[in-house]
């Protein structure tokens, strides 16, 4: 093999360009490979190793025979592909994201925040989405089940496609959704807004709630309702 010094510099790389590399196989049959610039791409981004703080890539799975797999996202009851966008308000969501490990703690964050679900091959195929809570999931430790309140969609989901899991804002200005599943007479609601922010109530029955609302400061507020009270404040 010549000296790498010796090959002329391509100053406009392509996707489909190879490059040579070292199997890490130590059974492989021969260690030294190429591989193109798109499968390196598509790789670190399957992996997680794009470093884009707000997202996470899992994969879709439909057969839970052999359980469900670390680093997926899934129906409760498995199966789905071709489940439209628009009809998804409850997935179950691995703990874990492919290449980096456990992200439960990250993934609080999302909780009340807008999120789009978009297939890593084909941004068009996606979903948008207000989480209304993650819980963890009854029966298998290492996932979690996410409710969502559809806004927005198009396409399908993809058995074993990959998906971005990412904040996505519509607009300019932060909202939060914060759910009330015990009744109470007072919400306290800590949104994290840094501001004085306009507050909905939407009860359980569907009907809107009256309450006093009493800023405590810029993230906290509570409202006070004259019975107890279950349902939704939609903070903007």
């Amino acid at each position: 093999m010549a000296r790498i010094s010796t090959y002329a510099n391509d100053v406009k790389p392509e996707l489909g360009d190879k490059v040579i590399g070292t199997d890490a196989n130590p059974n492989a049959a021969l260690a030294t490979k190429n591989y193109s610039l798109l499968e390196i791409a598509e790789l670190l981004a399957q992996k997680n190793k794009q470093g884009v703080a707000d997202q996470a890539v899992f994969k879709f799975q439909t057969d839970l025979t052999d359980g469900r797999q670390s680093g997926t996202i899934s129906f409760e009851n498995g199966l789905g592909d071709g489940t439209q966008f628009s009809a998804i308000t409850s997935m179950v969501l691995s703990k874990s994201a492919t290449g980096i490990g456990n992200i439960r703690q990250y993934l609080n964050l999302f909780v009340g925040k807008e999120i789009i679900l978009a297939q890593l091959h084909s941004i068009n195929s996606f979903g948008t989405y207000i989480v209304d809570s993650i819980t963890q999931h009854p029966t298998e430790d290492d996932f979690l089940v996410v409710n969502f309140s559809n806004f927005a969609a198009n396409g399908a989901l993809i058995v074993d496609e990959f998906y971005i899991f990412s904040e996505f804002q519509t607009n300019g200005d932060k909202n939060y959704v914060h759910t009330q599943d015990i009744a109470a007479i007072t919400w306290n609601v800590q949104h994290n807004l840094n501001k004085f922010p306009s507050c909905t109530m939407v009860l359980s029955s569907g009907q809107q709630g009256f309450g006093d609302v009493n800023f405590i400061d810029k993230n906290n507020l509570t409202i006070t309702f004259t019975g107890a009270q279950t349902g939704k404040a939609y903070i903007n």
